[in-house]
């Protein structure tokens, strides 16, 4: 491995799909939640056990049209941090604020559009330049800038309406 991989981080099979499941999502924030809040592998893992097919199933049944997906998404991140927020009570609440800040950012990317998604993980996450993004991909320039502006006003905007503490 390289000095330059080591600086990166993996990229997740999600960013260059075009739909994440709502399984897949879900799972991803009980996870970081709990390893964040200073679980063990072990026990974010069992976690996710107990609560990820709970919480699949009561957000299930929305409507499949764009808008309420997100909008069902967004109601099933305030469920998600409620369950485990509920199963962390050791835990600061500030810690536990802060790493639920950064979970809801990391799925505001996960809900963002294939090609916002790609392009803010390209640019933001990973450091590439604009112009190695527009080459990988034949976009233009102005297009990568728009895409990646969009998608970051996107998280911003979400992030500051996260979910409310407890």
């Amino acid at each position: 491995m390289t000095g330059a991989e080591d600086r990166h981080p993996v990229e997740p099979p999600w960013v260059r799909g075009a739909e994440v499941g709502d399984v897949d999502r879900i799972l991803e924030m009980v996870y970081f939640l709990a390893r964040r809040t200073g679980r063990s592998p072990g026990a974010a893992a069992r976690l996710c056990t107990r609560l990820v097919p709970e919480l699949v199933v009561s957000s299930a049944g929305a409507p499949d049209s764009p808008g309420h997906r997100l909008a069902a998404a967004r109601r099933g991140r305030v469920a998600v941090a409620t369950a485990v927020r509920a199963r962390s009570r050791r835990c600061d609440p500030a810690v536990f604020d802060d790493a639920l800040a950064d979970a809801v950012a990391r799925d505001e990317l996960v809900l963002l559009p294939p090609r916002q998604r790609f392009t803010v993980w390209s640019v933001a996450v990973r450091h590439r330049p604009i112009a190695e993004v527009a080459a990988e991909t034949g976009w233009s320039r102005s297009q990568v800038v728009r895409l990646l502006n969009a998608g970051l006003a996107t998280i911003t905007e979400w992030g500051r309406k996260s979910v409310p503490s407890a």
